[in-house]
């Protein structure tokens, strides 16, 4: 029996590139990205509640104009 096993290349941790991730922040040496898309880490509180305030309007608007779409569509093809 031979022992001709094959090995599998694993990706080398150091050649990840993380010059995309632009933190905003400068307070610490971190080279990974904080936070998300909607809060990063460190915002103020008014960043935070103006992000959340943004995205409840979205949601509200959103659900009013498919409950409008509904009704125009129902009335259409009744």
């Amino acid at each position: 029996m031979s022992n001709d096993s094959k090995t599998i290349p694993l990706m080398n941790e150091q050649s990840v590139d993380n010059s995309s991730c632009s933190t905003g922040c400068g307070n610490c040496n971190s080279t990974g990205c904080n936070g998300g898309h909607i809060v990063k880490a460190g915002s103020s509180d008014d960043v935070v509640y103006t992000n959340l305030l943004f995205f409840a309007l979205f949601f509200i608007v959103m659900i009013v104009t498919s409950y409008l779409i509904m009704k125009i569509l129902t009335a259409i093809f009744q």
